[in-house]
């Protein structure tokens, strides 16, 4: 059996994606500076160690065959400070940990925040629609440039010794096992205003979830992906060529082929270099369709 590292299992997506390679029959060991979520306490192993703590990390990473690395500080607006020793040189720690230990199988979060537009401060436009992975990253926070950097550090351990390492650039994270919709949902889905930053889009956490799986399981030997990983509609009751006509009006006409509920995120990549296909959707959801039906 397999024992796959997943680091930030007391977070929300991390538990989620150990409970995912848990039902998938893989040895779980959990990595974090929390216990683990209540959902895995007595199902996994589980070590206490911060990501700044190289040596602390080499013994964590013992006996492992595979890592899925998820933890992090999630945004610019906590623990700024920390973002670049936790998030960058954390993440080097992990790959170097992974390499001393011969482990050949990295897959790591990501964000389309790595393209700069969601914490913009001076706000910035895509360059073209739909958005891919080639689109240029433009960051003008900390968060966002710290998961570029993570990107490029991932690609010169591939150069280097053929470690096989999978960027997820995850979009808005969303949990519809646990339905209580808050008004940020509700006015999500039924604003022509808001979210424009994050392209309408999202991801329910447990296709996430099997994202990191995927990727760690058929990623092909030896490369080094980055890829998006959204739901292949948008989080809006809007018809989406709107949208981009009235917040993105240069951009219309490269959309117009699109149908109105589809993602402004061009997401190929994963399905072709991985498998992955997003299944869940806000759609199927009765009370979320019922919002937006009420619209």
């Amino acid at each position: 059996m397999k024992r796959v590292l997943v680091t930030g299992t007391s977070g929300r997506v991390g538990s989620v994606t150990a409970n995912e390679f848990l039902v998938h029959g893989y040895q779980v060991r959990g990595l974090d500076v929390r216990p683990p979520h209540e959902s895995l306490r007595g199902k996994i192993e589980t070590t206490y160690v911060d990501l700044t703590d190289r040596l602390g990390l080499m013994r964590a990473v013992e006996g492992c065959d595979m890592i899925a690395h998820l933890a992090a500080i999630p945004s610019p607006d906590r623990d700024g400070e920390k973002i670049f020793p936790v998030n960058v040189l954390g993440t080097q720690n992990i790959l170097d940990a992974a390499e001393a230990n011969g482990i050949n199988r990295v897959s790591y979060a990501s964000s389309c925040c790595a393209f700069g537009i969601y914490f913009a401060s001076r706000q910035i436009d895509p360059q073209y629609l739909p958005m891919d992975e080639k689109h240029p990253t433009l960051t003008q926070d900390l968060y966002g440039l710290s998961k570029v950097l993570n990107e490029e550090t991932a690609a010169a351990y591939t150069r280097r010794m053929g470690m096989t390492t999978i960027g997820l650039r995850l979009t808005t994270v969303m949990n519809f096992a646990s339905v209580s919709h808050s008004r940020w949902l509700r006015h999500g889905l039924t604003s022509d205003e808001d979210r424009r930053n994050d392209l309408w889009s999202y991801i329910e956490v447990r296709d996430a979830a099997r994202a990191f799986r995927l990727a760690l399981e058929n990623a092909p030997e030896g490369t080094h992906h980055t890829a998006i990983i959204a739901a292949r509609d948008s989080f809006t009751s809007h018809d989406i060529r709107h949208l981009v006509r009235r917040h993105f009006p240069d951009l219309a006409q490269q959309i117009e082929h699109l149908s109105p509920t589809d993602c402004l995120y061009d997401t190929s990549l994963a399905e072709n270099a991985f498998g992955f296909v997003a299944e869940r959707s806000w759609r199927n959801e009765p009370e979320l369709a019922d919002i937006a039906a009420s619209r």
